[in-house]
């Protein structure tokens, strides 16, 4: 089975080889990650995982006033590992996707679904577990998913929204950050059946119908799985999304609404801490790799800089950033 992820980052370094060994992890055989204009070391990053065999990177020239997810999506659908695949899943890089099935890998949640006729559906949809601040004022490298415990109930109107798991790529017209768009029903082998993560079917939607990105109350669903969205991080990673311009939608949205409505702390949830023995394993052989920890360590870097301006602060004064140049150096 081919199963491939696909991510639009931009100057996302600190957080790429968590995001990157976790979908290995989940048993994704393709990493497609579109990045462009970055500032960080990134790239690099990325050039040394693709040269493993880790990750395909695409660099992405996108044209002013264009919307950059949308012309990165365009470009990351015409790559071989999209076109060639069974499976495909277009998520970012603060959603991970936890799956409550089996061993909780990407087999364990299609299992039910496969048979030697072919899947019964066409598309699944995944419900958002928004993730809040979970209290921590500064960002620290560490681990997302285990740094963010926290989130918002699931019966709530922002756990309706969806990242869609969907067979058949070429079916249709675009790749979406939410899910895909306008299918060609006849390139499509039946059944054109979409389902919540349960295998329960939506019953209003259509191949002609509009581009999904919500799910109804009665059919949104955290049981079998959920894509663990951590939307804020830290309270100084928001701080530094503030005033900037959404890749998704062009415009500012980081905004007091934005931030309560995410900032979601009610309910303790470690459901992503069931693969952790696993995960190292996979993070550490990541790590090793020829230039990863020295381009991790830049990244980090980096952002410490990015932070310290937004601040006003010099960057010198940063322990943080003294730190991961000085692990730069010796890695």
């Amino acid at each position: 089975m081919k199963a491939t992820v696909v991510c639009s980052m931009r100057n996302e370094g600190p957080f790429l080889v968590e995001w990157v060994c976790w979908y290995r992890m989940l048993g994704f055989t393709d990493l497609v990650i579109v990045t462009n204009d970055c500032t960080d070391h990134s790239p690099e990053l990325l050039d040394h995982l693709a040269r493993a065999g880790w990750v395909h990177h695409l660099r992405s020239d996108v044209v002013p006033g264009e919307k950059v997810v949308a012309a990165k999506l365009k470009q990351a659908r015409r790559h071989p590992a999209v076109r060639r695949a069974d499976w495909v899943l277009v998520c970012d890089v603060d959603e991970f996707l936890v799956i409550h099935r089996g061993a909780g890998k990407l087999a364990d949640l299609l299992a039910p679904h496969l048979a030697e006729s072919g899947p019964d559906m066409l598309a699944m949809a995944i419900n958002w577990r928004v993730f809040g601040t979970s209290g921590i004022a500064e960002w620290q490298d560490g681990l997302t998913h285990r740094q963010f415990r926290r989130a918002g109930p699931t019966r709530n109107w922002i756990s309706r929204w969806i990242k869609v798991l969907h067979r058949a790529p070429l079916a249709f017209g675009a790749l979406g950050e939410h899910g895909p768009k306008r299918l060609s029903a006849d390139k499509a082998a039946p059944p054109l059946r979409f389902v919540n993560s349960e295998g329960v079917t939506v019953p209003d939607w259509s191949p002609e119908g509009p581009y999904l990105r919500m799910l109804p109350a009665d059919l949104t669903t955290h049981e079998v799985a959920q894509m663990n969205h951590y939307m804020l991080r830290s309270e100084e990673s928001w701080g530094l999304k503030q005033g900037t311009p959404s890749a998704v939608q062009g415009a500012d949205r980081y905004n007091d609404s934005y931030y309560r409505s995410t900032n979601r702390n009610e309910l303790r949830d470690l459901s992503a801490l069931r693969h952790e023995a696993a995960f190292d394993l996979i993070h550490a052989e990541a790590m090793a790799l020829p230039g990863v920890r020295r381009l991790h360590h830049l990244c980090c870097a980096d952002y410490a800089a990015r932070l310290c301006d937004k601040a006003g602060r010099a960057v010198e004064t940063d322990a943080r950033w003294r730190w991961h140049m000085a692990q730069a150096g010796e890695a």
